[in-house]
């Protein structure tokens, strides 16, 4: 993938943790001066339904969100099967292998999003899970999600330091998934 450019989107339905981790991916961007631009859709009015965010990132000023996915995020199988064609050739799909499994022809990653979340003693904390195996697909210092974490979840009350240091366990245990999926 190239560095310079990408476009990353998360679906699933809401509840999943899509949101918080687009969001997050994309903040913690703009945090160190990329350019980032998201575009989320709720389709459904029930809650829970159907939902996907893109973000698209970038060293250039963006002016489109892009065409073609470099990385779709599926949380759920539906989400794969509704997104999976727009994953441009040479894409990467990260989905969570503990809600399906599928037989992949091209570059594909199941990550157990929870059960690593929990492992690091904050069930949450998928969401940096998530982040971690994008960091090192598209090739970003981890240290960029772990200043966005600090800075996100420093308020000044008891236990942050808890919730940063699982989180930023979290992002270690999503990007050495990505490592051992080569």
């Amino acid at each position: 993938m190239k560095k310079n450019d990408f476009v990353v989107r998360f679906a699933g339905e809401g509840g999943q943790g899509l949101l918080t981790s687009a969001t997050g991916f994309a903040t913690a961007h703009t945090q160190v001066g990329y350019h980032t631009q998201t575009f989320a859709t709720f389709p459904s009015q029930i809650v829970g339904g159907p939902t996907w965010m893109q973000a698209r990132v970038s060293t250039i000023p963006l002016l489109t969100r892009g065409d073609e996915l470099d990385v779709l995020v599926a949380f759920n199988e539906e989400a794969y099967r509704t997104h999976k064609d727009e994953v441009k050739e040479g894409g990467v799909i990260i989905y969570n292998s503990e809600e399906f499994e599928f037989k992949s022809g091209g570059e594909s990653l199941g990550i157990p999003f929870s059960r690593l979340a929990k492992s690091t003693g904050n069930a949450r904390a998928a969401n940096f899970v998530v982040m971690g195996a994008l960091a090192q697909l598209v090739n970003i210092p981890q240290s960029i999600f772990e200043e966005f974490n600090r800075k996100r979840f420093t308020r000044g009350r008891p236990g942050d330091n808890e919730i940063i240091e699982s989180n930023n366990k979290a992002l270690s245990l999503g990007r050495e998934e990505a490592i051992k999926s080569g």
